[in-house]
This record gives C-alpha cells, structure tokens and sequence, in this order.
C-alpha cells in the first residue's frame, strides 16, 4: 500500500485543488450578480470559460442539444470554443514517457524526431507533428496531465449538486437534470479515451473495405504506441474543403469531390457502426493524392436504420415542400412521445410557416459567399433552433444523435453552397442517399466485399 501512497496523496490534492478553483471561479460570478450583472447566459458561459475544460465541454453539449436547453443558452455557448492556449512541450513529452514506457523504449528509441510545436492544442488534448525512425510520417495526440482527474472531479460535484437539487426542489425532477449530467459524463470521458477513438476509426476504415471506398482514407493508428492517453496516427496531407482554389491543385471537379464525401458519410449511417458526428471543415481534407481524409474520430453517433430512413423522409419532404408528409415522418423517426398524441396536420402547418420564414430570411447566403463565415455558421444554428422550436410545442423529442446528423447535413449543405452550388442533395446523380444498389448487395454479403 505504500507504494501507492505518494500517487493517492497527489491525486487527492489535485481533487482537493480543483474543488477549490472551481468555488472561486463561482464566487466571482457570484459576486458579479450581487454587484447588479443580469445572471443570464452570457454570463454563465464566460463563467463556463474561465473554469475550463469540463465546462467547455458542457457548453459544446448546450449548444449542440438544443432540443434540451432554453435557445438563449443554445445560442450563447455556440461560440464556447475549444481552441486553447498551448501547453509547454516539457508537459506533452512527460506524458508522453508515462504512456510509452511500456513499450521498453524510451522516446528517443521511438522517435527520430518530435515537433515542439504543437499542430493544435484543445481542452483535452494537444497535437504534435513526429517521424518515426523508419521515416514514417506520424501526429501525436497527446492527453493533457490531469485532465480526466478534472472531468470526474467537476462531473461529480455536478452530478451531487443535481441531486441535492431535485431533493429539496420535487419540482425540479421532470426537468431531468441527472440524466443530462449522466449523458454528458459518458461522451465526455469517451473522449478522453483514444483506445476508443482508435477503434472509431478502425470500425470507419472496415467499412471503407466492406464497401470498396477507394476514394476516402482514414489515418492509420500505431497500435503499439496507442494508449488511453496518447492516439499516434499516420499523418496526412492535403488542403481544407473549403478552398476550392486549394482543391483545385489536387482534382479537376471539387463537386464531385464533395459528392464523393457525401456518399461515404450517408453509407456509414447505414454500414458502419457508427457515424463521424462532427465531420467540420477541420476535419475533412483533400489530399495531395485526389482522396478524401476523414479526421478526428472523437465524436461519432449512432442512429437507427429506420430512423434515417424516416429521416431521409422528411428531408425529401422539405425538398419537394411537403410539410405534412415532413411531420409524418418527423413522428414515424420515433422523435415523439407519444405519435398519436401529436396533431399531425397542424405539425404541418407549423413547419410550413417556419420553413417560410427561413428560406426567405437565407437567400442572402445561396450567392457563393465562402460558408466558413461566421454569418453563416450563425444562420445553420439559427435554422436548427426553428426547427428544434417547432418540434417542441408539438410533443416532439429529439434525440441526441438525431441532433448531431441534423447539424453534420446542414453543415455539408454549406458546403455545397461553396464547392457545388448547383448540386442538389436530394436530387442530383452524383449523391445517394438510400436504397443504393451496392451497398444493399454489401451489407446483405460483407464478406466478400472486403478488398
């Protein structure tokens, strides 16, 4: 027992002193209401700000959940970035002796050479360029020290602070507050576990050969220096998706790329285990070789074969502006609590004004302005909150993972708007969504389909 002693000792202070960040931030924004500040959402996220990575990561959940949370907190946190300021090497390089050591080597037998600067550096973890001594090319996804002592710590005193809540408030317990700590608890530290991330990305790279995507890649783990807290990748190179100058030096039609990109995401919806559920500009490439990088696997979502097929429904059904077919299958995607109890025909009339409302309100965005702006991120969120809004008063409860998908295809429908304006999602050749002939026949007969 001893011998774990000094470590017990470190970890209880780190709670100890994490606890007692945590207070203080909170007084200051106490003491900013006493002094007359409106206790509002701006409020609280800045006070999300300042107490750091879990918090973050809760205002991230906030703003992607909108069917959970009041829209004036959806929209506050929608700026809660996760970029931050970088760690020294000297801390990324323990980390990365303590992950690595049980391989025998020391980094120096591993690594020929470690870029000191980072590549990107996030709440939960940094990125650093490195070569292998065989001249592989490789990205170091490094953990922060005692970020996951962090987390549990914050989730804990969170989740404790809920229920003394709903113990002294009876009312409070439909708002379900516990559940929502829960839920959140479970993503966020899957996300500081890349032994989970790496299987994300082995599970997209089977169904690449199970479906015979040539045309996207994924990058390629080292098991061997893969841990909890340290994800070694293969590195790859290309240009962002949303510079179609860029793009243009690597293929001939940037449509058909993102055409290419669009069929391998709906196919995984129905092929894969899982889905890549924030497919952003970072994260999607054109590489220097003409194919597709599909990057950061830390957050994926899964859905229902049903349920994107009645998701596919009513995105056909607001295509060809068929509002009452839009809440039929709004309510067949298992989003209601109860499908006889919503009035499908005035759902429909609902969603007609709105949709009205909308499209009138985003013809300033379809004139090939680049889509990366903030203006248009701020309309994608906008459009996800009137829908979200809608759903709401008619009994409607959207789940998480409908949420993710809804946002990714909003977002590839900005896209679209800057690499193929005159692509249609839903009518266009190039894209298939459902009943494709070949990956009916794969997913009937994997097997021997795999290349």
């Amino acid at each position: 027992m001893k011998i774990h002693r000094p470590h017990l000792l470190k970890h209880t202070f780190n709670v100890v002193n994490r606890v007692r960040q945590t207070a203080s931030v909170a007084g200051l924004s106490a003491l900013r209401v006493a002094k007359g500040e409106k206790p509002d959402a701006m409020l609280l996220k800045e006070t999300f700000e300042q107490l750091g990575t879990t918090y973050i990561k809760i205002g991230q959940f906030i703003a992607s959940t909108p069917s959970l949370f009041p829209r004036e907190y959806v929209e506050a946190f929608q700026s809660c970035l996760d970029q931050t300021t970088p760690l020294s090497y000297a801390y990324i390089e323990q980390v990365l002796k303590e992950e690595l050591a049980a391989a025998g080597l020391s980094l120096e037998e591993i690594f020929a050479y470690i870029d000191e600067k980072p590549l990107a550096s996030a709440s939960i973890a940094q990125v650093h360029a490195a070569r292998l001594h065989n001249g592989d090319e490789v990205v170091l996804k490094v953990q922060k020290p005692g970020v996951e002592t962090i987390m549990q710590t914050d989730l804990g005193v969170l989740h404790a602070m809920t229920k003394l809540v709903e113990l002294l408030m009876p009312s409070m317990r439909f708002a379900s507050i516990a559940p929502i700590i829960d839920e959140i608890r479970l993503r966020m530290l899957a996300e500081t576990d890349f032994i989970a991330e790496a299987q994300n990305i082995r599970d997209f790279q089977q169904f690449l050969a199970i479906s015979g995507n040539t045309r996207v890649v994924a990058p390629t783990v080292y098991e061997e220096l893969t841990t909890k807290r340290v994800l070694t990748m293969s590195r790859l190179y290309g240009v962002s998706m949303v510079d179609e100058a860029a793009m243009r030096q690597y293929c001939n039609d940037p449509a058909q790329v993102m055409a290419d990109t669009l069929n391998t995401w709906f196919a995984s919806l129905m092929l894969c285990n899982s889905f890549h559920a924030d497919l952003h500009a970072g994260n999607l490439m054109l590489l220097t070789d003409g194919r597709i990088g599909f990057l950061d696997f830390g957050i994926v979502g899964k859905l229902k074969a049903e349920s994107w097929r009645a998701c596919m429904g009513m995105m056909q059904a607001m295509q060809d502006s068929d509002y009452q077919a839009m809440a039929r299958h709004m309510v067949d995607m298992e989003m209601t609590h109860g499908g006889n109890q919503v009035d499908v025909a005035a759902l429909g009339n609902d969603l007609q004004r709105m949709m009205k409302t909308i499209m009138a309100e985003d013809k300033a965005f379809t004139s090939g302005v680049p889509f990366n702006s903030k203006e248009q991120a701020d309309e994608l969120n906008k459009m996800m909150l009137e829908i979200v809004e809608v759903g709401k008063r008619h009994g409607i409860h959207f789940p998480r993972d409908f949420a993710l998908l809804t946002k990714q295809m909003l977002y590839f429908d900005r896209f679209m708007r800057t690499l193929a304006p005159d692509m249609d999602m839903f009518s266009d050749q190039r894209v298939q969504m459902l009943g494709q002939t070949k990956a009916a026949e794969q997913a009937s007969n994997p097997i021997r389909n795999i290349s």
